[in-house]
């Protein structure tokens, strides 16, 4: 059996194991009061067409979170875009305005180290109808050369795409021509 060296050994070690274990409980405890827990996310769309997103943030036994920092993101074409971050008040309620083109998903996100975040669908997204190349009557109108800014391929155009390439290659031709040719000279 091991016995400790003193009396005073024993007592400091049983105090620092005391600390440990209180230190551990206070790391490993629940989410404390005021830390948010819950997020619930609304919307509605007013007669001018804008859409009011309203966010209310609650801890673990549903008390409002006060000062809360809250990130409201529309997802585009290329991601989650940030259209407001606003702070809760004493209720826990965050809000915000979106325009009437933040079609599509709506997400508000808070919290520092756990983040804790609600998603909702405000509107479908509408395909724009297929639209024709315009043709060459509509062209006409646009330039009096109209080739230069037509969609289509002219003969023009082309040519001249074949020259600037040409001039291009030949030129390098002739460097590399006068480059052996120095090259004979010296050897």
């Amino acid at each position: 059996m091991f016995r400790f060296p003193s009396p005073v050994l024993r007592r400091t070690l049983w105090v620092q194991a005391a600390l440990l274990a209180l230190v551990m409980l206070l790391l490993t405890s629940p989410a404390e009061a005021g830390e948010p827990a819950r997020l619930l996310l609304q919307a509605e769309t007013a007669a001018d067409g804008t859409i009011r997103a309203t966010a209310v943030v609650t801890d673990q036994q549903g008390a409002p979170v006060a000062d809360a920092a809250v990130t409201f993101k529309v997802r585009t074409t290329f991601g989650w875009l940030t259209v407001a971050e606003v702070t809760t008040d004493r209720r826990g309620r965050a809000e915000a305005t979106l325009s009437t083109a933040a079609a599509g998903e709506l997400s508000a996100e808070t919290g520092d180290e756990t983040v804790v975040r609600a998603t909702m669908l405000i509107a479908e997204r509408r395909s724009a109808a297929l639209r024709l190349r315009p043709g060459r009557e509509v062209l006409n109108g646009l330039s009096p050369q109209p080739g230069f800014i037509s969609p289509y391929l002219v003969p023009l155009q082309i040519a001249i795409v074949g020259l600037i390439l040409a001039g291009v290659w030949s030129t390098y031709g002739y460097v590399v021509w006068l480059l052996h040719r120095i090259r004979q000279d010296r050897g």
